[in-house]
C-alpha cells in the first residue's frame, strides 16, 4: 500500500458530509420517536403532560441504542469522524438520555403524585419496577463515569461496570415500554422500538464477543520490547500468520493479552512504526497506568491480540504543500508514525516538528528525530517547559506565541497532525485556524 503525496486528513467538503451524517444521524433518532406518537395517544392519558413524559421517554430509549452503534468501540466511526468528536458527542449524549429519563420521571410524578408509590419495588407493578432499575443503571453508568479516580475504579472495572450498566439498561427500559403497553399497540412504533433494541444489541454482541474472537484468529507475537527516553517503551509485534495491520499514520489499535480474549484488558496505543510495514507493528507508550506499565514486563515471543486499526488516519492528496506536526509527551508516538512513513516513501516536502516535553533527557525518540532530519526536508523544534540550565531553544509549551514564531507564512496550504493533552490539542487547533489554517486540515487528538 503506497501513496506518494501528502494530504489535508479528509478534504474539507467529505469532512463536513460525514460530521453533517452524525449530526443527521441523531437527529433521525430524536425526532422519529416524536414524530411518530404525534400520530397515537395513550389509551387513558388524562392530558398533555403524560404524552410529553412518554416521549421523552421514547427518545431517551432511542438515545440509548444509537449510543452503542455511533461509540469509540467502531473503527468505522472513529475512522470517519475522528476519535474526539466521537467521544464528546458520545459524553454529550450519555448525559442528555440520563436527563430525558430524570424530566420523564419528574413530569409523571408532578402530574400525579400518587405515582410516588410505584418506587416502591415490594408493590410496584413490574413495568415500574423495570423502569426504576433503568433509572438506576443509568445513575451508576453517570456516576462511575465522572466520579471514577474518587471511587478509584481501575480502567478495567470501570470498563465492566460501564458495559453491564449498558445492557441493564437497555434490557429494563426494553421491558418498561412493553410491560407499559400502550404506544406498543402500534405495529410501526412495536416494530421501531424492538429495531433499536435488537440493533443494539447485535451492537454489543459485535463489539465485545465477536470482533474479539475475529482479532484472536489474527494473533501477533513479541518480537522486541525496548525502553525510550520520557519513561516510555517500544513493544514491536510481528505478524503471526497473516498479512498484519494495514493502517494510516496518525490511527491507534487496542491490545490485549491472548489469553484474556473476553476480559476487559485491552487498552488503546497509537502506533509509532511505518505505514509502510504492515507486518510489523509497533507501539510506544508511556508508564502511566498499569497495563501501559506492564507493556515493559512483555517478554518476546509472547502472543498479543490486535484490534484495528481505529482513528482517523491521514489521508493523502495532492492539494496540501507541507505539513505541520505538533506534539507533546508521548502525543510524539503519531507524529513519529508519519515521519517514519514519510521516510520510506522517500517524501521530499517540508515537515515541521514542533515538539513538547519537560526536559531534554526525557525526550522520546530524540536520536532517531536527529536522524530523519537528515533523511527528510524535516525541522525539529524542541519546547521545554522545564529546560536545563543553559538551554538555548525554546522555552514553555507549544502554544499560540510559539506557533507564530515558527509556522509558515503560507500555513493555509500546509495540513497538521496535532497531539497531546487534551488543553494544549484544544489551543493548538484553535491558535491554528487564527493563523488561518483551514478547520479540516486540522487532525486533533487528545489524550487524557
Amino acid at each position: 500500500m503506497t501513496r506518494a503525496v501528502w494530504a489535508w486528513p479528509r478534504s474539507s467538503f467529505v469532512r463536513s458530509a460525514e460530521r453533517l451524517t452524525l449530526v443527521a444521524m441523531y437527529g433521525a433518532v430524536l425526532l422519529a420517536p416524536l414524530t411518530l406518537m404525534a400520530h397515537v395517544m395513550k389509551a387513558g392519558a388524562q392530558g398533555a403532560a403524560v404524552v410529553v413524559s412518554d416521549a421523552l421517554g421514547f427518545v431517551a430509549l432511542s438515545l440509548l441504542a444509537l449510543q452503542v452503534l455511533v461509540s469509540g468501540r467502531w473503527a468505522g466511526t472513529t475512522r470517519s469522524f475522528g476519535l474526539r468528536p466521537v467521544l464528546s458527542i458520545h459524553r454529550q449524549a450519555g448525559k442528555a438520555v440520563l436527563v430525558l429519563v430524570v424530566l420523564h420521571v419528574v413530569i409523571l410524578l408532578f402530574d400525579d403524585p400518587t405515582r410516588l408509590a410505584l418506587v416502591d419495588p415490594r408493590t410496584a407493578p413490574p413495568r415500574a419496577r423495570a423502569g426504576v432499575l433503568a433509572l438506576l443503571g443509568l445513575v451508576t453508568l453517570a456516576a462511575t463515569s465522572v466520579w471514577r479516580e474518587r471511587l478509584r475504579l481501575s480502567y478495567e472495572r470501570w470498563r465492566a461496570v460501564h458495559l453491564a450498566c449498558t445492557a441493564l439498561v437497555i434490557a429494563a427500559a426494553f421491558a418498561h415500554v412493553l410491560w407499559v403497553d400502550a404506544y406498543t399497540s402500534v405495529p410501526v412504533i412495536r416494530w421501531g422500538v424492538l429495531g433499536l433494541v435488537l440493533a443494539a444489541a447485535t451492537g454489543l454482541f459485535w463489539s465485545r464477543v465477536a470482533r474479539p474472537y475475529a482479532t484472536a484468529m489474527r494473533p501477533y507475537r513479541v518480537v522486541s520490547v525496548r525502553s525510550e527516553r520520557g519513561d516510555a517503551v517500544t513493544v514491536e509485534l510481528a505478524a503471526d500468520g497473516h498479512d498484519g495491520l494495514r493502517f494510516e499514520p496518525g490511527q491507534f489499535a487496542r491490545l490485549r493479552a491472548a489469553d484474556c480474549l473476553y476480559g476487559m484488558g485491552d487498552h488503546p496505543f497509537s502506533l509509532s512504526s511505518s505505514a509502510q510495514r504492515p507486518h510489523r507493528p509497533t507501539f510506544t507508550a508511556k508508564a502511566l497506568g498499569d497495563f501501559s506499565a506492564a507493556l515493559a514486563d512483555l517478554r518476546v515471543g509472547t502472543r498479543v491480540l490486535v484490534d484495528g486499526p481505529h482513528g482517523e488516519g491521514v489521508h493523502e492528496t495532492r492539494a496540501v504543500r507541507g505539513r505541520l506536526l505538533l506534539a507533546a509527551g508521548i502525543g510524539i508516538t503519531p507524529a513519529l508514525s508519519v515521519l517514519r512513513t514519510a521516510a520510506e516513501r522517500r517524501e521530499r516536502r517540508p515537515i515541521l516538528l514542533l515538539y513538547g516535553s519537560r526536559h531534554w533527557e526525557e525526550v522520546t525518540f530524540r536520536e532517531e528525530l536527529d536522524e530523519l532530519e537528515r533523511q527528510l526536508d524535516l525541522r525539529v523544534v524542541h519546547v521545554l517547559s522545564r529546560p536545563e540550565p543553559g538551554w538555548q531553544g525554546e522555552r514553555g509549551r507549544v502554544d499560540a506565541e510559539c506557533l507564530r514564531r515558527h509556522v509558515p507564512s503560507d500555513v493555509a496550504d500546509w495540513s497538521a497532525l496535532v497531539c497531546g493533552p487534551s488543553a494544549m490539542v484544544a489551543g493548538a487547533a484553535s491558535a491554528l485556524q487564527r493563523l488561518g489554517m483551514r478547520p479540516a486540515a486540522i487532525q486533533a487528538e487528545g489524550f487524557e
